[in-house]
């Protein structure tokens, strides 16, 4: 696979090493396979790297990764599966008072997946409604009692169900940090 190909591509290679044929690499965080991000700027010529996926050059050299020189691990998910969040005109959950949602959380403005190419549209549009739904709305909402009874509840069914995690969430990287682990 080439290393921009586009994101659908890019998770459906992945997924197919790492499941179907078995190339992974087993890590800590699941099975991963390693992107060849300096041949991108092999391939582009210097600096592609920097103009092309600037946002995570920037994130892996907050852990001292250069991607330009180093290749790094990428691991198997789905890319295009969007929410599915019922919502009202308004963009308001039809489940959830008062929760209101836009962009790839929501199912339903284009069936349950949304078209190709109308990602930013759809955040411009239907995150403006649900915004203004929102703010009018808050106008006339009462809080009630803030607890954390939510989060004792969670963890009481996770006990109950006799799952044990030291799991911490979100996980946003794996820990590159750290290679004798990998």
């Amino acid at each position: 696979m080439h290393p921009l190909e586009t994101r659908d591509v890019s998770a459906a290679s992945i997924i197919r090493e790492c499941s179907t044929r078995g190339n992974g690499v087993e890590t800590d965080n699941g099975t991963a396979v390693w992107l060849d991000t300096p041949m991108i700027e092999k391939i582009g010529g210097e600096g592609t790297i920097e103009k092309r996926i600037p946002a995570m050059m920037r994130m892996f050299g907050k852990y001292g990764i250069d991607i330009r020189k180093e290749p790094i691990l990428v691991y198997p998910t789905l890319h295009y599966q969007n929410g599915g969040l019922d919502i009202t005109r308004d963009g308001m959950t039809t489940n959830v008072k008062n929760l209101f949602v836009a962009g790839e959380a929501v199912g339903g403005i284009h069936g349950k997946n949304r078209l190709m190419g109308n990602s930013l549209l759809d955040i411009i549009v239907f995150g403006r409604i649900a915004g203004k739904s929102a703010g009018a709305t808050c106008k006339n909402v009462t809080v009630g009692k803030l607890t954390l009874d939510h989060i004792n509840s969670f963890e009481k069914e996770i006990a109950d169900a006799g799952i044990e995690t030291d799991a911490v969430s979100p996980k946003l990287l794996p820990n590159y940090t750290n290679q004798a682990d990998i």
